[in-house]
């Protein structure tokens, strides 16, 4: 194994081994960025130590599974050792983003204000159940609940600060 060196808050966590396929060390990849072709461009990969070095010689999508073929895996037993393993990349291999745009990783972990400067906790995730993107927050009393990222809503981000100011809808939050 080789070694990357890279700081945990410099890495991103793009994607987990699944279940082996077939005999000859291929495994299925749950990728986490937008699709395949996004997850290639990375180039980079690493194990979550950030030392051990992933080399992929072949990504390829079959049906709806993501499969790749990784150096030094050769046989089903192989791959069974990485099943349920987290792949990282760094941040500096993402494309810029325009204003206004954020990256999930950057969101997680900021705290959201109501206008009037109050609390509502900490953003946990970001979730899309298909009609746009949520925030999921974690209130002081582990309640957890959603507010829309919209223009209606979200009022400011500042990732530096790690301040989200949010104006939530009438009966948002009862």
């Amino acid at each position: 194994m080789f070694t990357a060196g890279i700081k945990k808050n410099d890495s991103v966590h793009v994607g987990t081994f699944g279940q082996p396929q077939g005999l000859k060390g291929d495994i299925k990849i749950n990728i986490l960025t937008t699709s395949l072709e996004s997850f290639k461009i990375l180039k980079n990969y690493f194990m979550e130590d950030g030392k051990t070095i992933l080399h992929f010689t072949a990504l390829r999508k079959i049906g709806k599974k993501n499969i790749a073929t990784l150096e030094g895996c050769e046989d089903r037993n192989a791959a069974l050792d990485y099943k349920g393993v987290h792949i990282f990349s760094s941040k500096e291999n993402f494309s810029k983003i325009s204003e206004g745009e954020y990256y999930v990783i950057d969101l997680i972990g900021c705290n959201v204000f109501n206008i009037e400067d109050e609390s509502l906790g900490i953003v946990f995730d970001i979730k899309n159940f298909g009609a746009g993107d949520l925030i999921e927050i974690t209130s002081v009393n582990e309640k957890k609940f959603y507010i829309p990222m919209n223009d209606d809503n979200l009022i400011s981000v500042n990732i530096l600060e790690k301040k989200i100011i949010v104006n939530p809808m009438k009966g948002l939050l009862d």
